[in-house]
C-alpha cells in the first residue's frame, strides 16, 4: 500500500482499561472492521469538506485524499497527496488556513472512540 502524506493517526492514550477490555472481550476482526469503517468515514468526511472550504474547487484536493490500512488492518491513515496540501491545511503568512483533514479528524475521533467503547461492552 502506498503512503499518504499529511495524515492523522488515531491513537488511544490513557485508555488502558478500554484497550485491555477490548482485547479480552472483542475479537480482533471486530476491531479491524471498526478501524476500516471509521477510516473510510474520515476519508468521506474530508472529501465532502473540500466543497465547503474551497470557493472554486477543481476536484484535485478531493481526489488527492487517500485512505490506507496498515498493521494488518489495525491502523487506518487518511492523508492528502497533493504537494500544496500542507499550505492549504495549515496556512502560510500570506494566506489563511483552509483545513479539511483536521476538522474531519476531530469529529471522527469521537465516533471512533465511542464505537470502540460499544465493542468493549
Amino acid at each position: 500500500m502506498s503512503k499518504v502524506g499529511l495524515g492523522y493517526r488515531i491513537q488511544l492514550k490513557g485508555m488502558d482499561k478500554l484497550v485491555a477490555g477490548l482485547l479480552k472481550r472483542a475479537k480482533m476482526d471486530v476491531v479491524k472492521q471498526i478501524v476500516k469503517q471509521q477510516t473510510a468515514q474520515l476519508q468521506t468526511r474530508s472529501q465532502q469538506m473540500t466543497g465547503t472550504v474551497y470557493a472554486h474547487p477543481t476536484g484535485a484536493t478531493k481526489r488527492g485524499i487517500k485512505l490506507s490500512l496498515e498493521d494488518g488492518g489495525l491502523t487506518g491513515i487518511v492523508g492528502m497527496s497533493m504537494e500544496y496540501n500542507p499550505y492549504t491545511e495549515n496556512g502560510t503568512r500570506f494566506m489563511r488556513a483552509r483545513p479539511v483533514l483536521k476538522p474531519a479528524f476531530l469529529y471522527q475521533k469521537l465516533q471512533f472512540i465511542n464505537q470502540l467503547k460499544q465493542a468493549a461492552k
